[in-house]
C-alpha cells in the first residue's frame, strides 16, 4: 500500500497539482471573469436582458438561422448573445456580442478570463481534448487511489493532525502533508470521485455504443425530446420574448433562467427554449420549456426524471459547486487549497525521504535531481503563470490582434520560466527565487490597475465593484504569503550555511 500510495501520487503528481489549482481558482471564474473586464461598467440585469437582447438580434442577425442568449445573474454581470452568420466565410460563422444594462454592445478587450482556468483544469488547453480528458482522468483515478491508500498507510493519520513538528526536514514535510490531507480530506474524496463521473460517458462509451445505434437515441430514452420543427420559409414577427421569459419563470416557479434559444428567427415556425439555471440547488429538474416563438404557444416541457441521469448531473452539480452560494463557494475554495497543498508537500516529501540517505551514500541519481527540478519548478511555475496570465490582461494594448491567445501565452511563459529555471540555479534557488517572484508579480497587480483601467482600488462604486475589489485583496494576502515563505527561505537557507561555515 505504502508503495501503490507513493507511486500513484508521485507519476503524475506535476499534472494533479495544476489541475486542482486551476480547478480550485475555477470556483470564481465568474469574479475573475468581472476582473479581467473592467470596461463592463452598467451592469445587466435578467427581468431586461431578453427584450434587449431581442432588438439588438433583430437588428444586427435577423436572417441567422439561430440565436442564443445567455442571460445575467448576481455573477455574471453582461448578457451574452451569440448567432450564426449564413454569409459569413469563416469557419461555421458564429458571431457573438455582450450587452450592458443599456442593451448596448460593449467595446471590451478581448479575453477567455476564469473560463480559460476552468477548461485547463480538464482540457489542458494546447492538447487534443480528447487525449486531455482521458490523461486527466487517468490522473483522478490514481488520486483517488491514493487518497485510499493513504488513509490505510496511515494508521494515525487524524492524531498525528495535532502533532505538526516544523524545522524537523522529512518530518516536517510529512506532518504538512498529513494536515493539508485530514483538513478536507471528505472533500478530496468528493472531488476526485466526482471528477470522474462529470466525463464518465467519454470513459465508459462503449456500454452506449452497445445498447444504442447512435448517441442521440441514448439522450432521447434519458428524457423526452422535443419534436423538430423546420423552417417554413414563410416570415412572421416574432412574439415578444421578455413576456415569454415571464411565462416561462412563472411556470418553474420562480427559478432562474440562464440560456435562452431561438430557432429560425422571423420564419412561421420560429420556436424559443427557456432552460432553467443549474445554480439554484444541488438537485433540479433541469426544466426546458420549449414555446412558439410567433404565437407564444407551449410546445415542449423537457425535465429529467430518469434516475440515474439525475444521480450524474447531480455529483457534477456537486463537483462544480454550481448551487453554492458565496461562504460556500469559499469552503469549496480553501479546500481545493488543502488539496493543491496536499499534492505539493506529497511531491516535495517523496524527494526529501531520500535525500539525506542517498547523499551520505552518493547515489543520488539524476533522476532525483530531476524530481527536485520538477517540483520546485512546477510548484512555484504554476502560481507565476496565473499572476502573468492576470498581469498581461492588463498590460497587453486593449485592440491587440489575437488577445485572448496572447493572454494565455504569456501563462504558459510564466510557467515554463520557472520550469527551466532550476536548470541555470538549481532547485534550491528556484524555491526562494520563485517565492519572491511571485510576491513581486502579485503585488503589482492592484497596482498596475491604477495606471492601465480606470476602475482600481482608489474609485471602487460599491456594491457594484465588491467583485473586483476581492480580487485585489486577494492579490494582495497572495503576495503576503510568498513574502513570508520568502522570508522563511532566506532565514532557513542562511542559518544553514552559517552553521556549515562554523563546522569547517
Amino acid at each position: 500500500m505504502t508503495w501503490l500510495h507513493t507511486w500513484a501520487g508521485l507519476v503524475v503528481g506535476w499534472i494533479l497539482f495544476a489541475v486542482f489549482l486551476t480547478g480550485t481558482l475555477a470556483y470564481f471564474q465568474f469574479e475573475i471573469t468581472q476582473w479581467m473586464l473592467p470596461d463592463v461598467k452598467q451592469h445587466a440585469t435578467p427581468e431586461k436582458a431578453v427584450a434587449q437582447a431581442q432588438d439588438y438580434l433583430e437588428e444586427q442577425a435577423a436572417d441567422s438561422p439561430g440565436w442564443s442568449i445567455t442571460l445575467p445573474d448576481e455573477r455574471s454581470t453582461a448578457t451574452k448573445v451569440f448567432w450564426r452568420d449564413p454569409n459569413s466565410s469563416n469557419g461555421r460563422g458564429f458571431e457573438f456580442a455582450v450587452l450592458d444594462g443599456d442593451g448596448k454592445k460593449i467595446e471590451q478587450r478581448e479575453t477567455r478570463g476564469g473560463n480559460f482556468l476552468y477548461r485547463f483544469h480538464f482540457d489542458l488547453h494546447y492538447m487534443p481534448v480528447y487525449i486531455a480528458r482521458w490523461l486527466v482522468g487517468l490522473c483522478a483515478m490514481l488520486m483517488l487511489i491514493a487518497i485510499i491508500t493513504g488513509v490505510v498507510i496511515h494508521k494515525k493519520i487524524f492524531k498525528n493532525f495535532f502533532t505538526f513538528k516544523p524545522a524537523k526536514g522529512p518530518r516536517s514535510w510529512l506532518d504538512g502533508h498529513t494536515i493539508t490531507s485530514v483538513f478536507a480530506l471528505p472533500f478530496h474524496i468528493m472531488i476526485t470521485y466526482t471528477g470522474l463521473v462529470t466525463l464518465m460517458l467519454m470513459y465508459m462509451s462503449s456500454a452506449v455504443s452497445l445498447s444504442y445505434s447512435d448517441r442521440s437515441e441514448f439522450f432521447d430514452a434519458l428524457q423526452s425530446q422535443p419534436s423538430k420543427l423546420q423552417a417554413s420559409g414563410e416570415s412572421a414577427d416574432l412574439n415578444n420574448l421578455q413576456e415569454l421569459y415571464f411565462k416561462a419563470r412563472e411556470h418553474i416557479k420562480g427559478n432562474p433562467i440562464r440560456l435562452v434559444r431561438v430557432n429560425y428567427p422571423g420564419d412561421t415556425n420560429a420556436t424559443v427554449t427557456f432552460h432553467e439555471a443549474r445554480t439554484q440547488s444541488l438537485m433540479s429538474d433541469y426544466t426546458r420549456l420549449t414555446y412558439s416563438a410567433v404565437t407564444g404557444e407551449q410546445l415542449h416541457v423537457q425535465r429529467v426524471e430518469n434516475s440515474a441521469e439525475l444521480t450524474r448531473r447531480t455529483m457534477i452539480s456537486l463537483h462544480a459547486g454550481r448551487f453554492a452560494d458565496t461562504q460556500l463557494r469559499w469552503l469549496y475554495f480553501f479546500s481545493g487549497i488543502m488539496g493543491t497543498l496536499m499534492i505539493a508537500t506529497g511531491l516535495v516529501l517523496w524527494f526529501e525521504k531520500r535525500k539525506k540517505k542517498l547523499q551520505a551514500s552518493g547515489n543520488l541519481s539524476f533522476g532525483h535531481y530531476l524530481v527536485s527540478g520538477l517540483n520546485a519548478g512546477f510548484i512555484m511555475g504554476l502560481p507565476l503563470a496565473v499572476a502573468t496570465y492576470f498581469l498581461s490582461n492588463r498590460l497587453l494594448p486593449v485592440a491587440a490582434d489575437n488577445r485572448a491567445e496572447l493572454e494565455i501565452a504569456w501563462f504558459f511563459f510564466g510557467w515554463l520560466l520557472m520550469v527551466c529555471y532550476p536548470l541555470l540555479r538549481g532547485a534550491k534557488k528556484t524555491w526562494r527565487d520563485g517565492a519572491l517572484l511571485n510576491a513581486l508579480a502579485y503585488l503589482s497587480l492592484p497596482f498596475i490597475s491604477f495606471i492601465t483601467v480606470d476602475r482600481h482600488l482608489l474609485n471602487y462604486q460599491y456594491p457594484r465593484d465588491w467583485p473586483l475589489f476581492g480580487m485585489d485583496i486577494s492579490f494582495i494576502i497572495t503576495a503576503i504569503a510568498f513574502l513570508g515563505l520568502t522570508w522563511y527561505l532566506f532565514r532557513k537557507w542562511n542559518s544553514k550555511e552559517t552553521q556549515n561555515n562554523v563546522e569547517r
